[in-house]
């Protein structure tokens, strides 16, 4: 049986890590963690949100799960971090993960997630005006294109509830 990637889309302040998280603590799923070469934001952990690096530090693109740059800034994720089998999380973005179910879908079973969330609880959350601009002017995939979209504009516990409920429909 093939490794299977549940790739997670959104927009800033979603929901995704949060996602990555209880599919860690709740089901065990192991999560693969990107590397980047952008700055370490306020609050994030190295290891844990990514990893940090510089340009120098890049590997060959042969060896990368998916790759994408945006922003200036490269980030990506590696085969070798792909368990031999079971499952495991990404967060990626729609070109990503574009490029990960046409590239390697003979290497590995991809259920596309999306979290969604209006603009208005976004800012509510403190997530910066322009980062949800920016958010907005990239290319979206269309719903079809996802096994599950979950909602998360409400509490932590209808977040919750609305994971189980997507989960258990797949």
């Amino acid at each position: 049986m093939k490794p299977i990637i549940i790739a997670i889309i959104g927009a800033s302040g979603s929901g995704k890590t949060y996602l990555t998280k209880y599919l860690k603590n709740e089901l065990n799923v192991p999560t693969v963690v990107s590397y980047t070469t952008r700055p370490i934001r306020l609050g994030e952990i190295e290891g844990e949100d990514h990893y940090f690096i510089t340009k120098d530090q890049l590997p060959a693109k042969e060896e990368m799960l998916a790759y994408t740059r945006f922003g200036g800034h490269e980030s990506f994720a590696l085969h070798m971090q792909v368990p031999a089998t079971g499952l495991c999380s990404y967060v990626i973005d729609e070109e990503g993960l574009e490029v990960l179910t046409r590239k390697y879908s003979d290497r590995y079973t991809v259920i596309a997630i999306a979290v969604k969330c209006s603009p208005e609880v976004l800012l509510s959350r403190g997530i910066a005006p322009e980062r949800i601009q920016r958010d907005r002017d990239r290319r979206t995939l269309t719903e079809n294109y996802f096994d599950a979209i979950i909602f998360n504009n409400g509490t932590l516990q209808e977040f919750e509830e609305s994971i189980i409920r997507e989960f258990k429909k797949l």
